[in-house]
C-alpha cells in the first residue's frame, strides 16, 4: 500500500508586525452551529529552540487546514497545506525544522485503521519529508510511528520508534535515528514482540525499553548495557494491561516512570540507568496526578497536571513556576496553560481560557516586550455570551459524593425547573475539566441546563473512585448518572419533564443504557458512537488485535467484566431495545476505527425491529474524535433539531 504526499508548500506569506492578523470581525458573530463546529482557527503552537520561530496550525476561510511557520526577525512564512489528513501535533526539532504529525483513516485489507505519520518542514527550503515509513519491510503498513525524542544533542535528527522485522525476523517495535531531511535512517536498537516503549538520553543513546506480556500479564523494564544487550531491571506481575509508562529524565539523567500502583493519588518513580537503582521521584496526596509536562529540549520533567474539581498545572522548575504565577496575575480568572517554550525558557507560548470564554495563545518574553498575542482559537466566537459553568458535588443513592459540573444557558437570572442535558463523558476512564468545551457551550447557548456527573469510573478524582467503576457498565457508573437527574431535580434546576441525555463514546452507552435501563427519566436519547453490544465489542477488539490476548483486549475484558457473557448481555442496550420509550437519536462517523459504525447500525435495527422511534444519521468519512468541520457541524445542527422537537425551546 502507497500513501501519497497529502502535504504540499505554501510560500510567500508575510505578516506584518509580531501580533498576527485579526482573523476575526469586530462584530459578535452569532452563536451558530457554524460557529461553535469550526476548526480552531489557531492551534498547537510551538516556538523553536532559539525563539526565532513559531508554528501553528491554522484554518483557512474554506475551511482548509495549514500548518504555518513564522520567521520572527524576517516577518515570513511558509506552510504546507494537510489536506485530506487530520493535524494531530506540531513540534520543532533542535536544528529547527518542524515536525507535524497527521493522521488518515485507510482500509488495509479488510479493516480500516487510523494511521499516523510525522513529516518534517525544513523552512529555507520547504521541502517535506515522510519520516520512518519507508525502507523496512512492514513500516509502510504500520499504523503509526512514534517520536521518542527530538535529539537535543544532534540537530536535524530524532529518535523514533516503529514496528518492522527485528534482528530475529519478529515484527517488533524498533528504535531508530532518522536525518529530517528523510535520507538517512540508523536502527539504534531491536524490540521484541512484546516491547511497547522506549526511552534514551538527549544524544539518543538508548536507556530503556519496557515489554508487556498480555498472556503471562506481566511488564518488565529492561536497561540498555554493552553491546546493544538489555538487563531485566524491573519486574510487574498481574498487569493484564500495560504496567509501566515512561515519563522522562529527572534533572540528574535518572529515568522517570510511572506504575501500576496502590498509590490513591498516583506516583512517580526513578530508576537509575546504570545501576538499576529505584526510588520514589514525586508522590501526589490529595489531588490525583493526571500528566507530566516534559522539557522537549532535555527530556526533564518540569511539571504536572493534578486533579480535583478545578485541575492545576503545577510547575516543578521554579522559572516556569515565576512565569506561570506573572501570566496568572496578569490575566487574573484565566486558565493559564504553558504549551511550549524555548531552550533558555525566556519565551514561552501560552495558552488562556475559560470554561466561558474560547481559547487564545500569547507569547510571553521574559526580555521584553513582554507580552504579544498570537490569535484566538475560535474567532467566530468573540463575545458571544456562553453559559456559566458551576462545579459541585451530589450525593449518590449510597450516599458517596459525585463530582459534578453544571453549565447554566447564558445570562444572569436564576435559572429554575429548566429543560436540562445529561451529558456523560467518554472513557469511560477519563474526566471533564472546567475548559471551554464547544459540544457543553453549544448546548447551553441553546437555552438548556447541561449537566456533566463524574460517576465512578472516571479519572482526575483518585484511584478509588476510578477503580469503583470496574464491571459496573450498566450499574454503578449507570446509577451514578441517574442520581445526576434525581439530584438536578431536587435541586429545583430541572423540569422533570424535560430531561434527555446526551453523550459520545462511553458516553453514548450511557446514553442508550439510560433508554433502556432507566426508561421513564428522559424525554429524548442520543447517542454519538456509543457502544450498544458489549460482547460484540470485545470480539471485535479481539479480531483488531489479532488474538484473543492483548493488552487492549485484557483492559476492557476486565473493566466491563467481560467474562461473564450473562451480564454483558443483560448490560447491553441492543438487547433491551423493548423497553424504550424516548426516541432516540443516534449519529456515529463511518470511519471510526475505535468503536465500530456497526455498533449504531445494530441498535438501529433493534429499535426498528421493536418498533421504537430512532433516527441514524451516518458521518461520512469522519473519525471517532469528530475531526472533521463538515461533519462536527452536521451532528450540532441534527442535535440542535432534535433537542428543540422533544425539549423544545430552552430558557431565553
Amino acid at each position: 500500500m502507497k500513501k501519497n504526499m497529502l502535504l504540499s508548500r505554501i510560500a510567500g506569506l508575510i505578516f506584518v508586525g509580531l501580533v498576527w492578523p485579526n482573523w476575526g470581525s469586530a462584530k459578535p458573530a452569532p452563536a451558530t452551529a457554524e460557529a461553535f463546529a469550526a476548526a480552531p482557527n489557531i492551534s498547537r503552537v510551538a516556538i523553536s529552540a532559539d525563539g526565532n520561530r513559531i508554528a501553528f496550525g491554522y484554518t483557512t476561510a474554506t475551511g482548509e487546514t495549514q500548518v504555518r511557520v513564522l520567521d520572527v526577525p524576517t516577518n515570513k512564512t511558509a506552510g504546507v497545506d494537510v489536506g485530506t489528513m487530520k493535524l494531530r501535533s506540531i513540534q520543532f526539532e533542535d536544528g529547527g525544522d518542524v515536525l507535524i504529525t497527521v493522521s488518515d483513516t485507510v482500509r488495509v485489507f479488510s479493516a480500516k485503521n487510523e494511521f499516523f505519520r510525522t513529516y518534517s518542514m525544513d523552512f529555507e527550503t520547504g521541502r517535506i519529508r515522510n519520516l520512518l515509513t519507508t525502507g523496512g519491510s512492514l513500516r509502510e503498513y504500520n499504523s503509526g510511528v512514534s517520536l521518542i525524542s527530538i535529539l537535543p544533542d544532534s540537530p536535524n535528527r530524532v529518535m523514533m520508534a516503529t514496528y518492522d522485522l527485528n534482528n530475529a525476523d519478529m515484527v517488533a517495535l524498533n528504535l531508530y535515528e532518522v536525518a529530517t531531511d528523510g535520507k538517512q535512517v540508523f536502527t539504534r536498537a531491536f524490540g521484541t514482540d512484546k516491547t511497547y516503549d522506549w526511552i534514551t538520553d538527549r544524544a539518543g543513546k538508548p536507556l530503556a525499553r519496557v515489554d508487556h506480556d498480555p498472556k503471562a500479564a506481566t511488564t518488565k523494564l529492561f536497561l540498555a548495557g554493552e553491546n546493544k544487550q538489555f538487563s531485566e531491571a524491573l519486574h510487574i506481575d498481574n498487569t493484564g494491561s500495560q504496567g509501566i509508562t515512561l515519563m522522562g529524565l529527572s534533572k540528574q539523567g535518572r529515568i522517570i516512570f510511572g506504575r501500576n500502583t496502590d498509590s490513591e493519588f498516583g506516583e512517580l518513580y526513578s530508576i537509575d540507568p546504570v545501576t538499576g537503582t529505584t526510588g520514589k521521584f514525586l508522590r501526589s496526596d490529595g489531588l490525583e496526578l493526571q500528566s507530566v509536562f516534559k522539557d522537549p529540549w532535555s527530556e526533564v520533567i518540569v511539571g504536572v497536571s493534578l486533579g480535583g474539581l478545578e485541575p492545576l498545572d503545577q510547575m516543578i522548575s521554579s522559572d516556569l513556576q515565576e512565569a506561570q504565577a506573572s501570566l496568572e496575575a496578569t490575566f487574573p480568572g484565566k486558565i493559564v496553560s504553558i504549551v511550549s517554550f524555548t531552550r533558555d525558557r525566556r519565551k514561552l507560548v501560552a495558552k488562556l481560557e475559560t470554561p466561558s470564554t474560547p481559547p487564545e495563545y500569547l507569547l510571553l518574553n521574559l526580555d521584553g516586550p513582554k507580552i504579544n498575542r498570537l490569535g484566538e482559537a475560535y474567532p467566530g466566537l468573540k463575545d458571544v455570551p456562553m453559559g456559566r459553568l458551576q462545579a459541585t458535588t451530589f450525593k449518590a443513592r449510597d450516599g458517596v459524593e459525585i463530582p459534578v459540573y453544571v453549565t447554566l444557558p447564558p445570562g444572569d437570572k436564576d435559572i429554575k425547573n429548566a429543560p436540562t442535558i445529561i451529558f456523560p463523558h467518554g472513557g469511560p476512564e477519563a474526566r471533564d475539566e472546567p475548559r471551554f468545551d464547544y459540544w457543553t457551550q453549544f448546548m447551553a447557548t441553546r437555552g438548556y441546563v447541561v449537566i456533566q456527573p463524574q460517576f465512578r469510573g472516571s479519572t482526575g478524582f483518585g484511584k478509588a473512585h476510578a477503580d469503583a467503576g470496574r464491571r459496573q457498565w450498566g450499574k454503578r457508573m449507570q446509577d451514578d448518572v441517574s442520581d445526576a437527574v434525581t439530584w438536578a431535580i431536587q435541586q429545583g434546576l430541572s423540569d422533570p419533564k424535560r430531561v434527555c441525555i446526551v453523550g459520545a463514546s462511553y458516553g453514548g452507552y450511557a446514553a442508550l443504557a439510560g433508554a433502556t435501563m432507566t426508561p421513564d427519566l428522559y424525554r429524548c436519547v442520543v447517542s454519538v458512537a456509543g457502544v450498544s453490544d458489549l460482547p460484540r465489542m470485545i470480539v471485535q477488539e479481539r479480531n483488531d488485535a489479532g488474538t484473543s490476548k492483548s493488552s487492549t483486549v485484557n483492559y476492557w475484558i476486565d473493566h466491563i467484566g467481560a467474562d461473564d457473557r450473562a451480564a454483558t448481555e443483560a448490560a447491553s442496550p441492543r438487547r433491551l431495545a423493548d423497553l424504550v420509550r424516548a426516541p432516540i437519536l443516534l449519529m456515529h462517523g463511518r470511519d471510526d476505527t475505535v468503536v465500530r459504525f456497526e455498533q449504531s447500525t445494530i441498535m438501529a435495527n433493534a429499535l426498528k425491529a421493536a418498533g421504537k422511534p430512532y433516527k441514524l444519521v451516518e458521518l461520512r468519512g469522519e473519525d471517532h474524535w469528530l475531526s472533521r468541520t463538515e461533519t462536527r457541524q452536521q451532528m450540532l445542527t441534527e442535535l440542535e433539531a432534535f433537542l428543540r422537537e422533544h425539549l423544545g425551546p430552552g430558557v431565553n
